[in-house]
């Protein structure tokens, strides 16, 4: 693990501590790494750390009154996850898994707890992210509700080439289902739009790996 004193990818609200809060939080830390599809965190099951992406992608999703999972957003490094569960609930509220070889660092609940007393500049900076997240949701959840199945399988595609990977030659690391409950469709409606596009010459598909051949006409679509 490393020093959280001299880590390079720490986040904002840990470069609010001092060097005796820093102590506080290193004590209470723990590196772990997760291969691709492991379970980070679990819902239903007693919440005793917060967690910290520095690397990798991971997919937060939560059962529904059906029992089916929702898949509510994916976790990009140097966010959080566990936050709303800390402050509010005593019991994980949705599931986390790795999409990629992640490397997780975990923080003891009541260290995170007596942090936020001590330092106000740390909670405003948690209290930024929760609300910037909150916001994110909002804008994704409107455009989910407004787009038809193209514009959102487009919405997808360009998140992950233009936010996360910065490429147009990407591995999309979710199946076809995870997509599905992801922009609130079925399996049959994703393989349908991929299908479309791919017909249409916007992408090239094999398996997971996505070769965008015409970004303007899927940006196009996305707004539809």
């Amino acid at each position: 693990m490393q020093n959280c004193k001299t880590c390079i990818i720490r986040s904002k609200a840990v470069n609010t501590l001092n060097p005796k809060e820093l102590n506080i939080l290193m004590g209470s830390c723990a590196e772990t790494t997760f291969s691709p599809r492991e379970s980070i965190m679990k819902e239903g099951i007693l919440s005793s750390h917060i967690a910290y992406l520095k690397s990798g992608l991971a997919m937060v999703s939560k059962k529904g009154s059906k029992g089916i999972d929702q898949v509510l957003k994916i976790v990009e490094p140097g966010n959080y996850v566990g936050l709303q569960t800390v402050l509010f609930e005593k019991v994980n509220q949705f599931s986390v898994m790795a999409l990629e070889k992640s490397v997780v660092c975990f923080m003891d609940n009541q260290s995170f707890k007596e942090l936020i007393k001590r330092n106000t500049e740390f909670a405003n900076e948690l209290l930024s992210f929760v609300c910037r997240e909150e916001l994110n949701y909002f804008e994704r959840f409107v455009n989910t509700h407004q787009q038809n199945i193209n514009g959102r399988m487009a919405d997808l595609i360009l998140h992950f080439s233009e936010k996360i990977y910065q490429s147009n030659n990407i591995e999309i690391p979710l199946t076809r289902g995870d997509m599905a409950a992801l922009i609130c469709s079925t399996r049959e409606s994703v393989a349908r739009s991929i299908r479309d596009f791919t017909q249409e010459g916007i992408i090239k598909v094999i398996g997971k790996q996505f070769n965008i051949l015409k970004p303007e006409k899927l940006t196009e679509i996305s707004k539809e």
